[in-house]
């Protein structure tokens, strides 16, 4: 395996607000800044976000996100483009140090969350009536939710059934839910990401199983903006 290589995707779009956006942008460019100091990266954005992006690198590719409509629906539309040793990364992802990281399982991703956090359970009951809210219930308890900060699906077989799975449901539920969707964004993306992965027992590796904190930080989490307000990283 060559050196791995990392991949943003950063489009105006899919912020909630403007102050976010804001936000995602600054971290952008510290994510980049210190990535930069030992991986290769791209930077993949759209035209209408190009103007603020242009100045933090020239390593980038335009595509179209008229079709985006979830937050995940950039990460996932990349599944089987990106290159065999690429990694998408999120913006909010300081890499300090070389990572341990393993591009030779089904999946990799960057913590196991829990399925029990408010940002999941809190809003699977406003799903019923949808095909996705059925399949959680069928599925049960998940032993944890990957958090995709870090991501790669390598396996083909992961990645045609994970992908028939998103669009079925995703459709279903554009159809049935007009306003407000991206309340479902990680119920759709990660939740049911974590039911595949588990269903299936596919191999897979978290960075944070192996990595410090020393190594990298992750502002994750819907708090990430009051602690970016509180203790802004330095540019």
């Amino acid at each position: 395996m060559s050196k791995v290589k990392f991949v943003y995707c950063f489009i105006k779009k899919l912020s909630t607000n403007m102050e976010q956006y804001t936000i995602n942008l600054q971290l952008l460019e510290k994510s980049i800044k210190d990535l930069s100091k030992h991986y290769p990266y791209r930077l993949i954005t759209d035209l209408e976000t190009l103007d603020d992006v242009k100045s933090l690198t020239n390593k980038i590719e335009i595509v179209n996100s008229d079709s985006f409509i979830f937050l995940d629906d950039f990460k996932i539309s990349l599944i089987e483009k990106l290159n065999p040793d690429e990694v998408i990364i999120d913006p909010d992802l300081f890499v300090f140090n070389k990572l341990d990281i393993d591009l030779s399982k089904a999946m990799v991703f960057e913590h196991k969350d829990k399925p029990y956090h408010s940002w999941y359970k809190d809003h699977i009951e406003e799903l019923k009536g949808t095909l996705l809210y059925d399949r959680i219930k069928t599925a049960g308890k998940l032993p944890f939710v990957p958090n995709i900060g870090f991501f790669k699906m390598s396996d083909k077989k992961l990645r045609a059934e994970f992908l028939k799975t998103y669009r079925l449901y995703r459709d279903d539920l554009c159809n049935k839910v007009t306003e407000n969707r991206n309340r479902f964004n990680l119920l759709l993306g990660q939740y049911l990401m974590g039911i595949v992965l588990y269903e299936g027992n596919y191999s897979y590796f978290y960075t944070r199983g192996t990595n410090t904190v020393k190594v990298y930080s992750h502002l994750a989490g819907p708090d990430k903006y009051k602690k970016f307000k509180l203790n802004k990283p330095v540019i």
